[in-house]
């Protein structure tokens, strides 16, 4: 078993940055084909909500990391149990 101890404020705000922009991609473009946006109207609002779900994005990721880095100091961090797979079982 290993135990996760500290998460990188970069990587973790690099994450979340990553995955909100995507999310926001995803919920814009479904908006802009029903014809509902939220900051403007078309690529105006994508440009705007993408540059803002990035900043978003990476302020979280930081804020989540260094509240996860405070905690596991405290109580420990994550458990995590890891298995070796064999060949056999890869090819599944």
């Amino acid at each position: 078993m290993y135990e996760l101890k500290t998460i990188s404020l970069g990587s973790s705000a690099r994450v979340f940055s990553f995955v909100l922009t995507v999310m926001y991609i995803v919920f814009a473009v479904i908006s802009l084909v029903s014809g509902t946006t939220a900051f403007g109207s078309g690529t105006v609002s994508l440009l705007i909500g993408i540059i803002l779900f990035g900043i978003l994005g990476a302020i979280l990721g930081m804020i989540v990391a260094f509240c996860y880095n405070l905690v596991s100091k405290r109580w420990g961090g994550l458990h995590l149990d890891f298995k070796l797979l064999d060949e056999d079982e890869k090819k599944d």
